[in-house]
């Protein structure tokens, strides 16, 4: 028995690429970290881009998450040649209220709540291993 919807798609025999309903279109980075749990690395629009090197300059990575979660080992961003556990020198904050810390999973010392702007880290630089979005 075929299951027809409001839109006279028969449920049954398609796939979700398929159909055409613009709730199973493309999600975008934010809506997909809340749908995985977590914060990504962010494509061409980031919340946040982190640095090698003080005053935004330098090897950079991006990532993005919802408010209420973050990404709690920045060492698996990038590639191997390019991670940013305890190498992070500055910080711009593009949109939400972040905090920086020195440990995995949100420990030790922070940088407090950053609002958008760009900022170098001073005592924390290269010390920064997770990213939580405040806000």
């Amino acid at each position: 028995m075929s299951k027809i919807n409001n839109n006279g798609v028969d449920m049954n025999n398609n796939t979700l690429a398929q159909l055409s309903f613009s709730a199973v279109k493309e999600l975008n980075d934010e809506v997909a970290a809340s749908c995985s749990g977590g914060g990504t690395v962010a494509g061409p629009d980031p919340d946040v881009i982190l640095y090698k090197d003080p005053d935004g300059m330098g090897l950079s990575e991006g990532l993005s998450a919802v408010k209420g979660d973050g990404v709690s080992n920045v060492g698996l961003l990038g590639t191997q040649d390019t991670t940013f556990n305890d190498q992070t020198s500055s910080i711009r904050v593009i949109r939400g209220t972040w905090s920086f810390f020195q440990d995995a999973n949100y420990g030790g010392d922070n940088t407090g709540l950053l609002a958008p702007g760009l900022y170098n880290l001073g005592h924390n630089n290269d010390a920064i291993t997770s990213a939580f979005r405040n806000a």
